[in-house]
């Protein structure tokens, strides 16, 4: 940990790490409880990390390095290292992710919400069919520019699941989007055979694509196109240390909350293929006056449309499975196979409402969701508690889906599976907002009880009063809300025997089982007013 007392350079992104790793919060010792000191500074609301540089080298990391590293070199070293996870180093002294070219914070209102990222709209014909490869992007596809120049990657349905990759993809986008993550804007358009009037050479057969896809609807052939801002891509985000070609690039991206918190939004919206691969670096901007951007990519596999089991896929017969399976049970035990996914909705994937958060992890291992805390867990779960069903209907929407059941099913599996998220990570810190702070009285908001997770009336309070130097002052304090909104006067004995820092340690109680973590308010004392100087939760 860098000491409280070194001096802050004057390269701002140096300033966030400084700031992030020196006010790291309460940490253990084998004294007691001792919490860190923070500066009496503002809080780094920017991370100012779009600098111009020279643009990066291109960076890919062949499959085999990458799952060895995965699966042999990674687990040796952690089982070595006997050193606790440290706390996020892209987070601010209020607790929060600052604006960057990883994240972006949103306060999303309903026409925002409607609307969604700004983009070109849909593509206009003729088309032309580009030779770069759109894996890059989508699961399956091409890539095309369209009339305007403007370049797309297209996502197209599977024969027998029309509506169900391109609606996906829609709908998870708009959703990642209002969560502050950047992904392309996507549009579901209908196009024809005819409308791709040209290709470059080496590009596939679009039409034979289009006719190996879901069946043509009056004519036309439904697709979802992502819309590419002008850039030049330069790889995938590496799941650990930084870029070492990018100056702006200041955190070890295994450290990176924004990182860490994706396998929370995964399992709300079902995106198992997680890792290095759903993520994409671009150079935006002209080469030695641009910046590299970080984009969410990949996500037609979400919301079950990469989970879906046909009969096809099913081993035959009941004594099913593996040869090694086989041999164990004598051919004697049913098939071990899951169910072949539902075909009534064919819009609909393999998205059921019971999720496990807990257990639920990317098929690969993802080096930043291994070391997700339960303040990053926390984080994620308040920005998915923000959105209400109708930001999730309007998400929705922009599937344009045909079939209404498919709509009331996404929203219905989409509200359950927010529920067990958001409660399993508010379950594991104590869930509290500082809301403002009026003199010596800290009004704050309980947001288990203000989403319905938890009752006032089986809640109460744990409330002391710790020097910077982790020794208790004042009297401690036992509080019984009546609502989510409650309030603490900071006893004058704790201010006067503080000196010029203390901290307001609040522990929730449900049901008198204390939460795992307490939240911490950090302030300055002067005088008779104490400063607010930082939050940990």
């Amino acid at each position: 940990m860098i000491p409280p007392s070194r001096s802050i350079g004057s390269r701002v992104p140096s300033v966030l790490a400084v700031a992030c790793v020196a006010t790291a919060g309460i940490v253990s010792t084998s004294c007691g409880y001792r919490p860190a000191r923070f500066y009496d500074r503002p809080p780094v609301s920017d991370a100012r990390d779009r600098t111009p540089i020279p643009m990066p080298a291109f960076r890919w990391v062949p499959e085999s390095v990458y799952l060895s590293e995965a699966y042999l070199h990674r687990p040796i070293r952690g089982t070595l290292d006997v050193e606790p996870i440290s706390p996020a180093g892209d987070v601010n002294s209020m607790d929060e992710v600052p604006s960057s070219s990883w994240f972006t914070p949103r306060a999303v209102d309903m026409g925002a919400m409607a609307r969604g990222v700004d983009g070109p709209g849909p593509p206009r014909p003729p088309f032309t069919v580009l030779s770069e490869d759109a894996r890059a992007v989508a699961s399956s596809g091409f890539s095309m520019s369209d009339a305007r120049g403007q370049r797309y990657e297209i996502v197209i349905d599977p024969v027998d699941r029309p509506e169900m990759r391109t609606g996906a993809v829609a709908v998870a986008a708009r959703l990642v989007w209002a969560l502050g993550l950047d992904t392309p804007p996507v549009y579901v358009a209908l196009v024809r055979p005819e409308d791709f009037w040209r290709s470059e050479a080496g590009t596939p057969d679009v039409p034979a694509m289009l006719r190996a896809g879901a069946p043509v609807v009056l004519g036309s052939y439904r697709v979802a196109a992502l819309a590419m801002r002008p850039s030049a891509w330069i790889g995938y985000a590496s799941e650990s240390s930084t870029r070492g070609d990018d100056p702006n690039d200041a955190v070890a991206h295994e450290d990176r909350r924004s990182l860490r918190s994706l396998k929370v939004f995964a399992s709300w919206m079902a995106l198992a293929g997680l890792g290095s691969s759903k993520t994409m670096d671009r150079y935006v901007g002209a080469p030695g006056e641009g910046h590299v951007v970080h984009i969410l990519i990949g996500l037609d596999d979400a919301l079950g449309a990469d989970e879906v089991v046909r009969v096809t896929d099913l081993p035959p017969g009941e004594g099913g499975g593996s040869p090694l399976y086989r041999l164990i049970t004598l051919g004697l035990a049913p098939n071990p196979a899951p169910r072949p996914t539902q075909i009534e909705i064919p819009a609909l994937g393999q998205f059921e409402p019971d999720v496990d958060p807990r257990a639920f992890g990317p098929s690969v291992p993802y080096e930043p969701a291994d070391r997700l805390t339960p303040s990053d867990g926390y984080w994620a779960a308040k920005r998915i508690a923000a959105l209400s069903s109708a930001h999730i209907a309007l998400a929705i929407e922009a599937g344009k889906f045909s079939d209404r059941r498919a709509r009331q099913g996404m929203q219905t599996v989409l509200e359950a599976r927010r529920e067990r998220v958001i409660r399993h990570w508010f379950e594991r810190v104590t869930p509290v907002e500082l809301t403002k702070i009026d003199g010596v009285r800290l009004e704050l908001r309980d947001q288990a009880i203000r989403y319905g997770l938890e009752r006032a009336e089986t809640t109460d309070y744990y409330v002391d009063f710790l020097t910077d130097g982790g020794k208790g002052v004042g009297e401690k304090l036992d509080i019984h809300p009546r609502g989510d909104e409650w309030q603490v006067d900071v006893p004058e004995s704790a201010l006067s025997a503080a000196g010029d820092y203390l901290v307001v340690r609040i522990i929730a109680r449900r049901n008198h089982r204390r939460a795992p973590r307490a939240f911490a308010i950090h302030l300055r004392v002067t005088g008779d007013k104490p400063k607010l100087v930082g939050l940990r939760h």
